[in-house]
């Protein structure tokens, strides 16, 4: 049974217009931070073994014989079985790996169970684990580029650099790592650019 003092810090807590509105922005960033994850990481191989051209159109087949072999067969769950893949393929570790199962549980807390995540004082949004999201989402969609895209298309990335190639990222990488300090109370960023923004509009004729 939770005490007097529990019972008025998740009231003060769930009341205050503020911190409501902070813990709203983190849990829907948290949110939509494992979708983008988990676009990559299931999207990606499964695209690569499933779509194939025929007669002029790209199809995708589900029921790849490939993609049952080199993904489906690692776990019963598609998540847990491309972060194995993952593993597999040399793009994430042994730390990852349970960093991603960590990840996954903590987005299972806060869709199943957002009022108490956001009016209780006993729960919390991880912003830890929202930053290892974007850190292994940025980490798969780099090595991505380097052994895959690269390999299939290597003239287009031929004049990138080695030190510009390991710099690459998604944009969905890109827009969590300026989302992230924004929920977390810094923006300072945003206030910048949108400060050069204005600045840009007031010097552009019209």
């Amino acid at each position: 049974m939770k005490s007097a003092s529990d019972v008025e810090a998740s009231w003060t807590k769930f009341l205050n217009p503020e911190s409501l509105k902070q813990n709203l922005l983190q849990g829907g960033l948290y949110l939509a931070a494992f979708e983008m994850l988990k676009d990559s990481l299931v999207g990606r191989p499964r695209d690569f073994f499933c779509f194939e051209i025929s007669n002029g159109d790209i199809v995708t087949d589900l029921s790849s014989p490939e993609y049952e072999r080199e993904v489906r067969s690692l776990h019963k769950h598609p998540f847990t079985a491309s972060a194995l893949w993952w593993h597999k393929s040399g793009a994430i570790s042994d730390e990852d790996l349970d960093t991603l199962r960590r990840i996954r549980e903590h987005r299972d807390q806060i869709a199943h169970n957002m009022p108490k995540m956001i009016g209780t004082a006993d729960h919390s949004i991880d912003l830890n684990l929202l930053v290892q999201t974007n850190d292994i989402l940025a980490k798969i969609d780099n090595w991505w580029i380097q052994n895959v895209e690269a390999g299939i298309d290597p003239e287009q990335y031929e004049k990138f650099s080695q030190e510009e190639m390991d710099a690459a990222c998604s944009m969905s990488a890109l827009f969590l790592s300026m989302m992230i300090p924004l929920v977390s109370g810094d923006d300072s960023q945003f206030r910048t650019l949108y400060a050069m923004w204005c600045e840009h509009q007031q010097k552009t004729p019209g």
